[in-house]
């Protein structure tokens, strides 16, 4: 008898529990939702950038969070869905709208054909390759007549005034991001995203119990590539011209990675945290880069780079789990006092 008792207190204590993240995590959709309406310009393309980088994000910790595997080539499906987008709605008149999923799916094809063969490397080996991989669909694409080779491609603009289509983009990547953060904690809370630590964990004896960890790793890509196609579509039509100095620019897939790895990987909430801290970080370095003194001039474009180096060696040596890590060393100290 009591200890059914004590499965209906447990059974209440979880329904409850789920109860208020529920209402968390509405109370701050409603409150994203309604600040795009309220917020200055200015806050509605900051919080856009936010957005997409949630998702690229996002997409990347599928694979290199979870499963443990360096990936440098997220630019490169971001890239094909970019200008998927521009090359079906410039060329082929195809709707913008459906241009979006075709981007993403585009993007698939990319991670299948390249990707899936470059995880048959592991460690430094398939970083490096697919950081190779980026580099050559950049130089591909400037060579392709039908991409605008260096040139580039303008898109159509949205035929409503600049705050009107900075909302519409703000809606828009609001709501991939919450695809995207949807899709992540189902997998970190399904047998998916437990195989895929597993292989994180140590592939070998993993593959050995039975885990397909092929398959479940090409799963992972795969799933990351569609995010991040349909965040470079939207990226395109939001920015109205792209290239592919810019547009496959290696500062995407670093910048993806560090933000992951501040917040904290294999965790849903780590791009959530990790994304806005980089990026204001990013912001005030680039002010204080026209303004402070450096030796008589003033600081280099490039010194933000330098600190996120210097921040990304502090997090491996001090909080390798991110602040997601350090977050739940607090809380397991509470639970042990």
């Amino acid at each position: 008898m009591s200890s059914a008792l004590l499965e209906r207190a447990t059974a209440r204590t979880r329904w409850r529990s789920w109860l208020y993240r529920g209402l968390g995590a509405a109370a701050a959709v409603g409150l994203l939702a309604v600040l795009g309406v309220l917020i200055p310009l200015d806050w509605v393309t900051t919080l856009s950038a936010v957005y997409m980088y949630i998702v690229l994000a996002e997409g990347w910790n599928i694979l290199g969070g979870y499963a443990g595997y360096l990936n440098f080539g997220m630019v490169t499906f971001f890239g094909v869905g970019a200008y998927t987008a521009g090359v079906l709605c410039t060329q082929y008149n195809v709707h913008p709208l459906l241009t979006i999923p075709l981007a993403g799916i585009m993007a698939t094809v990319a991670a299948l054909l390249v990707g899936v063969p470059a995880l048959r490397l592991r460690g430094v080996y398939f970083a490096i390759l697919t950081l190779i991989i980026s580099f050559l669909t950049q130089v591909l694409v400037t060579n392709l007549d039908i991409t605008g080779g260096a040139s580039g491609i303008y898109m159509p603009s949205l035929p409503f005034d600049p705050f009107t289509n900075e909302q519409i983009f703000y809606y828009a990547f609001l709501g991939l991001m919450l695809l995207a953060v949807l899709l992540a904690f189902i997998i970190e809370h399904s047998r998916f995203g437990y195989a895929l630590v597993a292989i994180r964990e140590d592939e070998d004896p993993a593959e050995i119990l039975g885990v397909r960890t092929t398959w479940l790793k090409t799963q992972a890509l795969l799933l990351g590539a569609f995010l991040a196609g349909v965040a470079g579509a939207i990226y395109a039509f939001h920015t109205s011209y792209i290239e592919p100095q810019g547009t496959f620019s290696l500062d995407i897939s670093i910048d993806v990675v560090l933000m992951s790895l501040v917040g904290g990987l294999g965790t849903w909430q780590g791009p959530v945290i990790g994304v806005p801290l980089m990026l204001v970080t990013a912001q005030v370095l680039r002010i204080l880069a026209g303004e402070l003194p450096f030796f008589g001039s003033t600081l280099p474009p490039e010194f933000d780079r330098v600190v996120f180096g210097i921040i990304l060696i502090l997090v491996a040596l001090l909080a390798p789990y991110g602040v997601m890590g350090l977050v739940r060393r607090v809380r397991g100290r509470r639970l042990t006092v």
